[in-house]
């Protein structure tokens, strides 16, 4: 798990015990997409810290209340997020451009995404303004009814890809990731696509 998985899962603990203090461990996990015996673990640890103090309002409830120590370790956390979030979008901007440039001088006409979150949104974005024409969003990310459309297409499953790619004509395949892009990459070449046909270079 990244350093950065690690202070926004704290971080997102303590930010919801601030919110109610009497939130279950499930809540938690729920609310975090993590495992409750993460949470426990995470929670533990803050006890251990000074950052969270734990009391029984009656047998079968639990309460927990930040200390001023946990109070402040928030804010810490809140800050250091803000401030890695500007950072990692400029790094994003940064790299779509480059990208869009490489495109360009490459004269690719149409494109697949694979990938639909913020770097695909980004990329979107950019391709607005060339000729280069987007043709199908794949992911093997999609969780919920929300995440299967991306700015008016449907996002297909990543299975799908091989066979979308004998029926049309696309240039390139643009991987919209920076940590998994590799993984990515070796998952497209395992199903058989080749690897001139894949851009996952920033």
């Amino acid at each position: 798990m990244t350093e950065d998985k690690k202070m926004a899962i704290e971080h997102g603990i303590l930010d919801l015990i601030d919110q109610d203090g009497r939130v279950t461990q499930t809540e938690l996990a729920r609310s975090l997409s993590v495992s409750i015996g993460l949470v426990n673990a995470y929670l533990r640890n803050l006890v251990h810290k000074g950052f969270v103090k734990v009391s029984n309002v009656k047998a079968s409830t639990i309460k927990y209340m930040l200390t001023p120590e946990g109070m402040a370790q928030k804010y810490y956390l809140t800050r250091s997020y803000m401030s890695r979030s500007l950072d990692y979008y400029r790094r994003i901007k940064q790299a779509v451009e480059s990208r869009i440039v490489r495109l360009k001088m490459q004269e690719v006409r149409t494109v697949v995404f694979v990938g639909n979150g913020e770097i695909a949104e980004i990329m979107h974005l950019y391709l607005g303004d060339t000729k280069i024409k987007l043709l199908g969003i794949f992911s093997d990310d999609v969780k919920t009814p929300e995440e299967r459309l991306f700015f008016g297409y449907n996002v297909q499953p990543m299975e799908m890809l091989k066979d979308y790619l004998k029926n049309n004509d696309v240039d390139k395949i643009l991987l919209n990731y920076f940590e998994e892009i590799d993984d990515k990459e070796k998952l497209l070449m395992e199903m058989g696509i080749e690897r001139t046909k894949i851009d996952a270079k920033w």
